[in-house]
């Protein structure tokens, strides 16, 4: 990397979004707005994060480490947490129908440790803020130097099939949309704690998009999204230009290291 690594200051719209004065007004505004969405949608996003001069410097970072991505390739079912009991469904069932995954993950240990992302990760004040926005009283960075900091990068054709995510929210931050298409869609609380709502899951699956949200998820964007009962995807990409999204990791209890199952399948290596 190159030795004049830009400040958070540099990098992050502090007027925008004040971190480094967690007691002021317009943080608390910011903090408050973030609430009334994450609570009506489960997603919160954050326009204009990265300041429109550092956005090319972020872009030419994640370009660069693009060829280092593990490739993934499969077909998936959405209902991870299901999979023990899935042969107890017929085989047109939500749960046994599975979606296309094209993607590469460039391993967190592949983003340089002195480099432009990290600078922005490793910043406490925006680990403090990603708690004050999921009310909790504390976060932690992951531990794991694997998944703690990655670069989702789709080119033309890839796409992030249907899924609910494992974790109860997820932090990214979109440097470069694609040309066309490679759209974030979900369908907010489509299923609770007590109830998969299979009969929904299938008339989307079968083209209803009554209820769907897609986001604009324009360079620079921070996103604050709860999966786990939102069934969401990224459409195809269309057109030459790769979708680079960084994805940052964190967790209630220090050193968290994911499961050497999770990391064999985004990263091809365990730690």
């Amino acid at each position: 990397m190159n030795a004049e690594i830009p400040t958070v200051a540099e990098l992050i719209d502090l007027e925008r979004y004040p971190l480094d004065q967690p007691n002021s007004p317009r943080l608390r505004e910011v903090i408050a707005e973030a609430h009334a969405t994450l609570d009506d949608q489960g997603v919160c996003l954050l326009p204009g994060f990265i300041r429109a001069d550092a956005i090319a410097t972020l872009v030419n970072e994640a370009r660069s480490l693009a060829p280092l991505g593990f490739r993934q390739d499969y077909s998936d079912m959405a209902y991870g947490h299901l999979r023990h009991c899935q042969d107890d469904y017929p085989a047109d069932h939500p749960v046994r129908r599975t979606n296309p995954f094209h993607v590469a993950i460039v391993p967190g240990v592949d983003v340089p440790a002195d480099g432009h992302l990290r600078t922005i990760y490793h910043w406490d004040p925006l680990t403090d803020f990603v708690a004050s926005l999921i009310r909790e009283p504390v976060l932690y960075r992951a531990a794991d130097p694997l998944l703690d900091c990655n670069i989702s990068v789709l080119g033309p054709g890839d796409t992030h099939g249907w899924h609910y995510d494992g974790n109860l929210f997820s932090v990214t931050l979109m440097l470069q949309p694609a040309e066309e298409a490679g759209l974030f869609e979900f369908s907010p609380n489509i299923s609770t704690p007590d109830d998969e709502n299979f009969d929904a899951v299938a008339r989307l699956y079968d083209g209803d998009r009554e209820g769907l949200i897609t986001l604009p998820l324009e360079p620079g964007t921070l996103n604050i999204f709860k999966g786990r009962y939102s069934l969401h995807h990224v459409t195809p990409v269309k057109g030459n230009r790769q979708r680079l999204l960084v994805i940052f990791s964190y967790d209630k209890q220090p050193d968290m290291m994911f499961p050497t199952a999770t990391q064999l399948k985004y990263t091809g290596k365990t730690a």
